[in-house]
């Protein structure tokens, strides 16, 4: 019989990394058995994943499609390969009704994350992507809440689907193999030996600690979403503050991993989970990165925008200009205005570099 593997996320748990990967590697997929069906990339290594090839757009959302599901299986006969993997965090809230369009064989896979780690992740995204102005709040329902909202648990409630799932744990330490793309090629049951280099490619990579301040701090300022895009890039390049750290105070976070782990027992109890067992076990010894508040100098902030300006002269004139147009505006960081017009000021005191005239070029290639 053929196999059939849904991978659904949940959110934070690497779906991107895997996408990007099985993408790019759509034909020796193909050459070892497997039809992934190909699907756009954006400059940051996020998609949609297969979204498309099992629902279709309903709005802002997507739902469960008996058309695409058929065409989608029609596809993977004609291809001859003997396993269809699909991917796409988008498959998470239609779980039941994918669950009654799919074949009975299908599988779907899901990845819980340590809430804690669930939680910082989310916010940190929201500050990249979703303007967040505000500081992290450590609260178990704050942002997408501890394990990607309530459509987990939806999931769960269905017995079309927890009949056919297998929930895995996002943690390095008990992955099979080397890291989450081989335990989920192991979970779907495809032998990896055939597809050589399995090695991840980081993308949408987290900010440091003072990136994500000054991103946060300009998310008050309408800078559009190319001006944005090009600011997300520059300071997922930036070197400076720390890469490892969390920002739950050591006095929140022994009340929060109680919680947590709380919260991770019930899931596992109530669904009867064993896999998520040595997960807690192993969160519980583990100790917390080093606590770093949200609070930049001025030195710190003039470092950052200093960055900025290095690789992206046009971004960082374009802010000090928005900056000055929106003297209203209230900043995280203040300074920021002083910083960014003394920026644009060096640059602009800079030597215009000598453009050479075409019948030149011309001359000196000949």
């Amino acid at each position: 019989m053929k196999s059939i593997v849904v991978h659904a996320g949940l959110p934070k748990t690497g779906t991107s990394a895997v996408q990007a990967f099985f993408s790019a590697n759509t034909e020796r997929l193909s050459r070892a058995g497997i039809f992934y069906p190909q699907h756009r990339i954006d400059k940051n290594g996020i998609s949609a994943g297969n979204a498309g090839s099992l629902m279709e757009r309903s709005g802002h959302l997507f739902v469960a499609s008996s058309r695409e599901v058929t065409k989608t299986l029609e596809d993977f006969e004609a291809s001859g390969c003997h396993t269809l993997l699909l991917s796409s965090e988008a498959f998470l809230p239609e779980l039941p009704g994918l669950a009654e369009l799919m074949p009975p064989q299908t599988r779907f896979v899901l990845y819980v994350r340590d809430p804690l780690a669930f939680l910082e992740s989310d916010y940190n995204q929201r500050v990249k992507r979703l303007d967040h102005v505000d500081a992290f709040a450590a609260a178990p329902d704050a942002y997408g809440g501890w394990l990607g909202h309530e459509h987990l648990y939806n999931a769960l409630g269905s017995e079309a689907v927890r009949s056919r799932l297998v929930l895995r744990p996002y943690l390095p330490d008990l992955f099979v193999g080397e890291n989450l793309l081989t335990d989920l090629l192991h979970t779907a049951g495809i032998d990896a030996a055939e597809l050589g280099d399995l090695s991840l490619e980081k993308v949408n990579l987290s900010y440091s600690l003072h990136a994500l301040e000054i991103k946060r701090a300009l998310n008050a300022l309408p800078l559009g979403p190319q001006l944005q895009e090009r600011l997300d890039v520059h300071l997922q390049s930036c070197p400076l503050g720390p890469t490892s750290y969390t920002l739950i105070p050591p006095a929140d976070y022994e009340r929060l991993r109680k919680t947590a782990d709380d919260e991770l027992h019930a899931l596992a109890s109530r669904y009867d989970i064993e896999a998520l067992e040595p997960m807690r076990e192993l969160l519980r010894k583990q100790t917390p990165k080093p606590y770093h508040p949200q609070h930049l100098t001025e030195d710190e902030i003039d470092a950052v925008v200093q960055h900025i300006a290095t690789v992206g002269k046009r971004l960082t004139r374009r802010i000090a200009q928005t900056l000055v147009e929106h003297p209203q505006i209230e900043l995280v960081y203040p300074s920021l205005r002083d910083s960014f017009a003394a920026a644009a000021a060096e640059l602009d005191e800079e030597p215009a570099t000598p453009r050479r005239r075409w019948w030149q070029r011309r001359h000196r290639a000949g």
